[in-house]
């Protein structure tokens, strides 16, 4: 009786379904791939300008942030606000910031983290796709969730299955030593020449809802001059963008 019993157990536990998605990981990977315009399409989001504005909620100012980004390894993000002006840039392994009208200051190790994570947030189906041996796939609240870890830092991309997009990035970086997530929820997608883009953003440091963006204009597939990530002062005046850019449109 005993040992039927043990087989019973036994078969329930093995009858029951995983709690980790049995949709295969390559599987999920091509389905997004496809729901953003397809690898052709896809590819141009790997070199591009984002002009977004930028409402900080904590202090209530406006602004506007620029973004020249090169997957898989280099960033650079412009700030301006009415009272300074902010530059990060990450080229590689070097990183820098660079304040109003300053000289570039090399970066410290938790600014490069903080700015190799938000160029994480930017990569895309198929950069993922070329990191498959480090993602891993879980699924819960009819969302699935891709995370992948690299060089200490974690990045979770949140995953509609009805629409595979990806609606909500959250990245963990440690801060003296205690964890901070920083989220970023996407919406109002449209396409732009071919490939889907997301066109606003919320953000929030844990609990607290830090920022809004509207995307303003976008070029993708986008030529960089060989300096563009070169580490250089700040214009005296606002920045005004060195590339005629798409406009973005027709969101939905």
């Amino acid at each position: 009786m005993q040992f039927r019993l043990t087989l019973i157990v036994l078969g329930i536990v093995v009858s029951s379904p995983s709690c980790a998605s049995t949709e295969p990981l390559a599987d999920v990977l091509e389905n997004m791939i496809a729901a953003y315009g397809g690898e052709d399409n896809v590819q141009k989001l790997d070199s591009m300008v984002q002009e977004w504005d930028l409402l900080a909620l904590t202090r209530n100012r406006q602004g506007t942030d620029k973004r020249s980004i090169r997957l898989p390894d280099r960033l650079k993000v412009e700030l301006v606000y009415p009272e300074k002006l902010e530059t990060r840039v990450l080229d590689g392994d070097a990183a820098y910031a660079i304040f109003d009208d300053r000289e570039p200051a090399a970066a410290s190790d938790m600014q490069r983290n903080a700015m190799q994570l938000q160029l994480m947030r930017f990569y895309t189906p198929l950069t993922l796709r070329d990191q498959i041996d480090s993602l891993s796939l879980s699924d819960g609240d009819g969302h699935l969730k891709l995370t992948l870890r690299e060089g200490g830092l974690r990045a979770d991309y949140v995953v509609d299955t009805e629409t595979w997009r990806v609606v909500k990035v959250v990245g963990t970086l440690a801060i003296n030593g205690t964890k901070m997530q920083f989220v970023t929820e996407y919406s109002e997608f449209a396409m732009v020449d071919g490939v889907l883009v997301h066109h606003r953003e919320n953000k929030f440091v844990g609990n607290t809802n830090t920022a809004v963006l509207k995307l303003r204009r976008v070029e993708l597939n986008v030529e960089f001059d060989e300096d563009e990530f070169a580490p250089r002062r700040n214009e005296s005046g606002p920045i005004v963008a060195r590339l005629t850019s798409v406009p973005a449109s027709g969101t939905k």
